[in-house]
């Protein structure tokens, strides 16, 4: 199912030669999302881009035909990367060969879809992309209002950060005062010399399992000060996430001064005492700004889950690229090889048939001359034959003049 309410704020280029098609996606495209930038050479898609991008109207995805009449896709590619690294760009093509896929990937193209285009696979395709660059956005966005919530809290809270070790990598002013440890002394420390001798180390150990798990941690603590007198606090721990690896790169450790009572009785700062008052609602505003910090880590968390899944899968489809590359060399290899081994025998079969062909003319030509010969001895039978007929002839008129001379004389 689609998130319509979420197509609808999406504003896509479409860039597409073939008249008809362009004009059935178009108005399909124009019915899903917010608005359609419908353009049929690559080079008047591109100056629409610039003007858009000119104009702080950005375009949130492109869909271009790897053939156009002016431009390929790919060059169309080419060049909006060179003035956007990050836009999602589809390529269709009406037929997916190895050398244009693995030229996609180079110049990072988003997907690459093969005609006739299925316009509910297009759809959901562009959403999903869509969506992952939406949800990155959130992501950097959060991580500016995490930003912006701890200036705030690091004017009314006591804030140190450590490392996953425990070392003090910074203290603000106020935590600083309250502790009677200077910047210099808290520092590159672990923070167990803030640490009350008499704690129970059971909660340090649920902090620190909670905390690496990417979980924020709330609790009550007593610590100690330089001067060893005891202040209770109530602790937020807070992960903090890089932007770049999403790894933990630090912990930040806010907390608010426990209760009235328990300032007078430690006799820590007096303008404190003075404005607690006015401290406690600060200090609840802080906590619901930090309560809406954790939900929204939370959400940008399943954000980052489903960013590291596509890139999971992109990852995969690599690997498979890099398959199929390498499964291609092979079979290349072995094309030579086969077209060497048929070149070797069509060259013996063309040297066979020459001597086959010799020898048969050899032989027409011997057969002729028998022939020839064959037609003169016949010839020169049938005139010995008839020469003999003619003998034959002559003696049989011998014989029958002998015949009568012989009864002329009784004998």
């Amino acid at each position: 199912m689609f998130n319509y309410a979420f197509l609808k704020k999406l504003d896509i280029l479409y860039i597409e030669s073939d008249v008809e098609e362009n004009n059935y996606l178009t108005d399909m495209l124009c019915k899903q999302f917010r608005n359609v930038i419908s353009e049929k050479l690559g080079n008047e898609g591109l100056k629409k881009f610039k003007e858009n991008k000119e104009q702080d109207f950005d375009i949130d995805i492109i869909i271009v035909n790897e053939k156009l009449e002016d431009l390929s896709g790919l060059e169309v590619l080419s060049k909006i990367r060179e003035i956007n690294k990050n836009i999602p760009v589809i390529i269709t093509t009406c037929k997916i060969e190895t050398k244009s896929l693995l030229q996609s990937i180079e110049h990072q193209a988003t997907d690459y879809l093969q005609k006739p285009i299925n316009a509910k696979d297009l759809v959901f395709s562009v959403e999903n992309v869509c969506q992952n660059k939406y949800h990155d956005k959130l992501r950097k966005q959060a991580q500016k209002d995490l930003e912006d919530i701890i200036d705030v809290i690091n004017e009314v809270a006591l804030v140190i950060k450590t490392d996953e070790n425990g070392n003090i990598l910074y203290a603000n002013n106020y935590f600083c005062e309250i502790s009677s440890y200077s910047y210099e002394e808290l520092v590159n420390h672990n923070y167990e010399i803030l640490k009350d001798p008499a704690s129970n180390e059971l909660v340090f150990k649920k902090l620190w399992e909670t905390v690496f798990k990417a979980e924020p941690w709330e609790g009550k603590i007593r610590f100690i000060s330089k001067d060893n007198e005891f202040f209770y606090v109530y602790l937020t721990v807070v992960p903090l996430v890089d932007k770049n690896t999403s790894q933990i790169k630090e912990y930040m450790w806010v907390s608010f001064l426990a209760t009235q009572d328990e300032l007078e009785q430690k006799e820590f700062k007096k303008k404190a005492a003075k404005n607690i008052q006015a401290n406690r609602r600060i200090n609840t505003q802080a906590r619901e700004k930090i309560d809406e910090l954790i939900n929204k880590l939370s959400f940008y968390r399943n954000i980052e889950m489903q960013i590291k899944t596509e890139k999971e899968r992109n990852a995969k489809f690599t690997n498979q690229i890099i398959f199929y590359k390498k499964e291609l060399s092979q079979l290349d290899k072995k094309l030579k090889e086969t077209s060497q081994k048929a070149s070797i025998k069509i060259k013996k079969v063309v040297s066979d048939e020459k001597v086959v062909r010799e020898k048969k003319d050899k032989a027409v030509t011997e057969l002729k001359g028998l022939t020839k010969e064959l037609d003169l001895k016949n010839k020169t039978i049938k005139e010995l034959t008839k020469e003999l007929d003619e003998q034959v002839k002559t003696i049989e008129k011998l014989m029958a003049s002998i015949e009568r001379k012989e009864e002329q004389i009784g004998i």
